[in-house]
């Protein structure tokens, strides 16, 4: 053991140690449910750019409207608040990425990245805890009046809905504003352990505070096996396995170790299983295919439907085009559609692969199988185009 790696291990000891006695003495919210801005001008200021922010937002047709996706995430947002349940409104964001943020008038955004990602409703909440913390902490107002000093007021505005969606002309000007608007290392902290304080009196797993993190890390290595960049959440936040091991050294402390058993989430499975095409879609057009593996063989884990999960490994090898990945998505959509739960696209996309190869009597049995499942297909006209021409 190098004497690099000791010193390191005593200083998340000593910071485990510091952070347990911050979160058990001092911490608590700094404003009451119902909460109103001062009369101070800056603040005052910030509120009617955030309402102005949340107007457009509204309109943005990035949001997520289904309405069991929605009450879901509401209902953790609910459970975890408490009595500031009230005081948020929830927006849920088709973005792949993994976020979740809140402004100082109680307007939060979750990107839809982060259910994809997420291997229990816990770690949504845990996330959404940390959130409400930097809410109930002021820690947005703070933050608004250092970002003051750098950009011009204007210029903060003019840039705030890209980055509350994360689609803008430029990622550099969406990644430097939100390094801007990044929290403080103290500010961090605070949320992460008030947020998992807000986790466990919700009656959620407090573990999850720093398993959400574990699992960052995971895909961040697996994303640099493959050279991919490091997701926005990674590059705007401190790092990741510093959080995770002072979490773990506190709720260990506190609220004893974790239970062994792993329990699958319903609740969340459901979630996945019905809205699977809606979440992994946007993941899949990021072409960041190391991320994508890392998301599915987690889904495989968990229990999502097989025949959802295996459609989406044929989509990535195929969309990837390497050497070989013709037939690894051949044979991912063929146990697709034998396990009986595929989408119709896994019927057709197999058709086109065997129409590749000219095994015609497969492609036509695929996109007949399709026809059948997807009787309202907007590409009816098309596939009976290629069936007409293969039977001649």
């Amino acid at each position: 053991m190098t004497k690099t790696f000791c010193k390191l291990g005593f200083a998340v000891l000593l910071l485990g140690l510091a952070v347990q006695a911050l979160a058990q003495d001092q911490l608590d919210h700094l404003i009451e449910p119902g909460y109103q801005p001062e009369e101070a001008r800056d603040e005052q200021g910030l509120w009617m750019e955030f309402k102005e922010m949340e107007r457009e937002l509204n309109k943005s047709a990035l949001l997520v409207r289904d309405a069991g996706l929605r009450n879901y995430v509401d209902g953790i947002v609910c459970r975890v608040a408490g009595d500031y349940c009230n005081d948020f409104r929830v927006y849920l964001v088709r973005n792949p990425g993994f976020n979740a943020s809140m402004a100082a008038t109680g307007m939060m955004q979750v990107w839809t990245g982060l259910i994809v990602r997420a291997s229990s409703t816990d770690e949504i909440a845990a996330v959404i805890g940390h959130e409400i913390a930097h809410y109930t902490r002021l820690h947005s107002l703070q933050g608004f009046r250092k970002l003051k000093s750098h950009l011009a007021t204007a210029t903060i505005f003019d840039l705030g809905l890209a980055a509350l969606t994360g689609v803008s002309g430029s990622v550099g000007q969406v990644t430097a504003l939100l390094s801007y608007l990044s929290f403080s290392r103290e500010q961090e902290t605070e949320a992460d352990l008030l947020g998992t304080r807000l986790l466990a009196e919700a009656a959620y797993d407090p573990h999850a505070s720093y398993g959400v993190w574990y699992k960052l890390l995971a895909e961040e290595a697996a994303a640099a096996v493959k050279r991919e960049k490091v997701g926005i959440f990674s590059r705007t936040h401190p790092n990741s396995e510093d959080r995770a091991s002072y979490l773990k050294t506190y709720v260990d402390t506190w609220y004893g170790p974790p239970d062994v058993e792993n329990v699958a989430d319903p609740a969340l499975l459901s979630i996945l299983n019905n809205n699977y095409l809606l979440l992994m879609e946007d993941q899949l057009d990021t072409n960041r295919f190391g991320r994508t593996r890392a998301i599915l063989d987690q889904h495989t884990r968990i229990g999502v439907e097989p025949g959802l999960v295996n459609h989406f490994f044929g989509e990535m090898y195929r969309q990837r085009g390497q050497e070989g990945d013709q037939e690894l998505a051949m044979a991912a959509y063929t146990k697709s559609v034998e396990s009986g739960t595929a989408p119709p696209e896994a019927y057709k996309n197999l058709g086109y692969l065997y129409l590749k190869r000219k095994d015609l009597q497969r492609a036509q049995d695929n996109f007949r199988q399709y026809l059948d499942v997807s009787p309202d297909a907007t590409d009816r006209a098309m596939i009976e185009f290629y069936l007409e021409e293969e039977a001649r």
